[in-house]
């Protein structure tokens, strides 16, 4: 209903602007205007486009610099946070995907799921996901 009363809004507000401005452009003005489109335009010569000076500068950085901005990229590399948000027949459903264990995501790889959690295994070691309490719940007992 509320989408129905904007449309109605902007439909009066189009109608109403063209039967404002439909009483300034005469037809003299608009055949005057499309003339003026269809004149061809000549653009930058060719001997002044090879005198112009290029604006993309090539910045070469010193070896040393090179290697402290990689090492600056790195420390700046964010780690995805991953957030549990249901578990279900033995399936995890994390940053709006379905998972089911020894599926990949990322650099894990899905372990034990539990009923309130998951074990995520990784090179760099392993990390638990654990639903919130206010999201557990038994079906045949409500909410704990």
């Amino acid at each position: 209903m509320k989408q129905n009363k904007i449309h109605k809004i902007v439909m009066g507000t189009v109608i109403c602007s063209n039967l404002i401005y439909a009483g300034t452009l005469s037809h003299e003005k608009i055949t005057h205007m499309v003339s003026k489109i269809k004149e061809e335009r000549v653009g930058i010569s060719l001997i002044k486009l090879n005198d112009t000076a290029n604006p993309f500068i090539l910045y070469v950085l010193p070896k040393k610099e090179v290697k402290t901005e990689v090492a600056k990229m790195k420390l700046a590399k964010k780690e995805i946070v991953y957030g549990l948000k249901a578990i279900m027949n033995n399936r995890v459903f994390i940053n709006g995907e379905w998972y089911k264990e020894g599926d990949r995501l990322g650099d894990y790889k899905i372990g034990n799921i539990t009923t309130s959690s998951v074990l995520l295994k990784g090179s760099k070691g392993n990390k638990t996901l654990s639903l919130k309490k206010k999201n557990i719940f038994n079906v045949n007992k409500g909410k704990k």
